[in-house]
């Protein structure tokens, strides 16, 4: 019976069993452990892979890559990313998988993979490995699709001279501050004003304009993306409204085609009639798309910004008060929303800033003459609020000459442009 009462061999295999589901469970905690440490270092490695995937696709994009080579790009990028990241992962033998998909103009890099870490203890009982695995996007706007309208003023004013020297040469040799294309010859030359001012270097607002849209096609030239997202469109406008270019995207073709010369200053033509021309021009350029799937168009007007009905308001007095700053309203139309998914049409205005004339007697019976708009100043000095009304916002709104060029201010306009992200 003294036998039978004896337990001290039980306790010794109580204690034995006891040591054996703690020293399991250590070692199951320390695998674990183990196991979400290598989770992390690849979730990481995955995070960073996709985000190199996404700025390839980018930059790739930028040069004017195809949709298959943005793809290869992303998907190159990222595993090499993921590859740098885990050369010394503990984890056993990671396998990544990268896809790059387009939709629109927007790319979605997508990285997952499968992993295991291999077990110490929990090995007694047969679990070799704890598998785990991650997944993850990344998303990028690539460049849009644009399509630009340049409407260039060419009535009888753009052949004012450029600058202050400009006018003061024209004047001395012409007794004119306009070069006007009007085919009367000057004096001893067989040439008229305008194609005597050619000959002797002078600079009129015509030539500034024009050299502005190749500077303009200069910066674009350096942008390997532009052939393959944007076209250009040229229109002038005078007396009436004329297409130089339809939309292309061979930027050869658009300093190829400038505007003309300034329309003589006659009785009829070389007049700036805004309120026939604009609703011509808004009729042609239409509503804008969002960038993805049709593209967003930007408008830049460059102009003096005066309204004139003509040279016949040297003897018509009435019609003087026609020689006026441009109307804003006639923008709107272009950018309001129209229709279902139409989005509006975006407007950046370059004013080419008309000189003041104070001792020429046209000058001071029409731009020389008080505000009609309430301002404090003369007409000449309402023209850049009423040009600043008309571009989009005021960013949209730029001043040519002094610190910017015609070149540069179209270049800011359209890279400024390029990155708005147009919404319903």
């Amino acid at each position: 019976m003294a036998f039978q009462r004896d337990r001290g061999g039980a306790v010794a295999i109580l204690a034995a069993l006891t040591s054996l589901v703690l020293v399991a469970l250590a070692g199951s905690a320390f695998d674990y452990a183990r196991a979400r440490k290598d989770e992390a270092r690849l979730d990481a490695a995955l995070d960073a892979a996709v985000l190199a995937g996404a700025q390839a696709v980018k930059a790739a994009d930028a040069k004017g890559k195809t949709d298959a080579q943005l793809k290869e790009a992303g998907a190159a990028a990222a595993a090499q990313m993921f590859a740098s990241f885990t050369s010394n992962a503990a984890a056993n033998a990671p396998q990544p998988q990268f896809d790059v998909t387009l939709n629109g103009r927007s790319a979605t890099v997508t990285g997952s993979y499968t992993a295991s870490t291999k077990t110490t203890l929990m090995g007694l009982s047969g679990i070799t490995t704890m598998p785990f695995s991650g997944s993850v996007k990344a998303g990028v706007d690539l460049s849009p699709l644009i399509d630009v309208y340049l409407l260039i003023d060419v009535s009888g004013s753009m052949a004012l001279g450029a600058t202050t020297a400009d006018i003061d040469l024209l004047r001395a040799n012409l007794n004119c501050a306009f070069a006007c294309h009007d085919g009367a010859a000057v004096k001893n030359s067989g040439k008229d004003s305008y194609l005597w001012a050619k000959a002797n270097g002078i600079t009129l607002r015509l030539d500034e304009m024009n050299q502005g849209i190749l500077d303009f096609v200069s910066s674009l030239r350096q942008q390997d993306a532009v052939s393959k997202r944007m076209r250009i469109s040229i229109y002038s406008f005078s007396t009436t409204l004329t297409k130089v270019l339809d939309l292309t995207s061979d930027l050869s073709q658009v300093a190829g085609n400038l505007p003309k010369v300034p329309s003589a200053s006659g009785e009829s033509d070389g007049a700036t009639l805004f309120n026939t021309i604009m609703p011509d021009f808004i009729k042609a350029v239409g509503t804008s798309g969002d960038g993805i799937n049709t593209p967003k168009k930007l408008v830049i007007l460059a102009t003096d910004g005066v309204a004139d009905p003509g040279r016949s308001w040297t003897s018509d007095v009435p019609k003087r008060a026609s020689v006026r700053p441009f109307d804003p309203a006639q923008c709107a139309p272009l950018k309001v929303a129209g229709g279902s998914a139409k989005l509006p049409v975006w407007v950046g205005v370059i004013y080419t800033p008309y000189l003041a004339m104070p001792w020429d007697w046209g000058y001071n019976v029409t731009l020389g003459q008080p505000s009609q708009i309430g301002g404090s100043g003369t007409r000449r000095d309402d023209i850049p609020s009423q040009l600043t009304a008309c571009a989009t916002s005021k960013d949209f709104y730029m001043e040519a000459g002094g610190t910017i060029s015609i070149g540069a201010a179209m270049s800011k306009l359209f890279n400024t442009f390029a990155q708005v992200r147009l919404t319903n």
